[in-house]
């Protein structure tokens, strides 16, 4: 089968398409699945490049991705049909989901093994077309999950600021954060994307043409927002310091983020833990099926061009999510 691999860490010329990698073999409560689309990280390149806390370990040559969308197609030896049956992924079932924490093994190939738990079914309803914005549910949508409830534990009636709402997670702790009962959500973006965080449900806040910062003091009459989730956090993080409310609270989505700043304030300053759960994901799904988690696929790329789509994600303006096709 095909898969990406990379035996150094490095730039995206050091991610290689390998035409003769062996299918795996599916472990004790694992299911086997046929992908069909691989969606796309900033931590896939931080990973790639050794800045994340994730490559410290990392065996190499190693393979890349953590999340994807497919078709199951067998299982290990302990789940049998009735098993699978049971928790909705029978083989044929299209499925989404992504690896959790201790799995370090990629999503960029053809033939993938993962946790029962950490799959969830794709509704029959769902046409393949639409397959794409499956593969790159998991990984952001988990990551709002838990920036919203367990992190910031958003109450009704508070304000919230989202730095980079038109991105992969930012689109979705918008319409999460309004359905926990925010009272106003504004979303810093570039202009050219201001329709889309409005379609999200927030007030957009052009950081390529003006003062981010400055706005939001007028906008609140100098008092600040009671939660900043701050999905940028290199070049928002410090002056978003100043813009929390008394009380209010900063959430950095990098799990490298140095807090020290914000505590040296007497900010409340947290990293949310992504928690892979079918809870969580079939969550992901009721949001999706109901219009509710707009989530927005910008463009899908061939397996081979992984290291297009890898710079691209260091570039840092991708509206939505980068997606590839196993297919291609």
């Amino acid at each position: 089968m095909r898969e990406i691999r990379f035996d150094r860490f490095g730039g995206p010329e050091v991610l290689t398409l390998h035409t003769d990698a062996p299918v795996p073999e599916p472990g004790p409560g694992e299911v086997l699945v046929q992908v069909s689309y691989v969606g796309l990280n900033p931590l896939d390149y931080k990973i790639r490049d050794g800045s994340s806390g994730r490559a410290k370990d990392l065996a190499l040559p190693a393979g890349t991705g953590r999340e994807m969308a497919g078709v199951v197609i067998g299982a290990g030896a302990d789940l049998d049909e009735a098993e699978l049956g049971s928790r909705g992924l029978s083989v044929g079932t299209r499925v989404f989901g992504m690896r959790g924490p201790s799995d370090s093994r990629g999503t960029a190939a053809e033939v993938v093994a993962l946790d029962a738990d950490d799959l969830a079914p794709i509704p029959g309803e769902i046409p393949d077309e639409d397959l794409p914005r499956w593969a790159g549910l998991a990984l952001v949508g988990l990551t709002a999950i838990a920036t919203v409830q367990d992190a910031a534990e958003l109450r009704e009636g508070q304000t919230v600021l989202v730095h980079g709402g038109s991105g992969g997670v930012g689109q979705l702790l918008i319409p999460l954060a309004r359905e926990a009962g925010a009272a106003h959500v504004w979303a810093t973006g570039r202009a050219a994307n201001a329709e889309r965080i409005r379609e999200l449900g927030a007030e957009p806040i052009p950081y390529d043409t003006g003062d981010w910062a400055r706005e939001i003091e007028r906008l609140t009459d100098g008092r600040g927002v009671d939660l900043v989730l701050d999905t940028h956090y290199h070049q928002t993080f410090l002056p978003s310091l100043d813009v929390v409310a008394d009380g209010g609270r900063i959430v950095a989505l990098p799990s490298l983020a140095d807090l020290a700043p914000a505590r040296e304030r007497g900010i409340d300053a947290r990293i949310p833990g992504i928690v892979v759960s079918r809870e969580r994901l079939d969550h992901l799904v009721h949001g999706v099926r109901s219009g509710r988690l707009p989530l927005e696929v910008s463009q899908v790329l061939p397996l081979g061009e992984i290291a297009t789509a890898h710079r691209q994600l260091e570039e840092g303006h991708t509206r939505g999510k980068l997606v590839l096709d196993a297919r291609a």
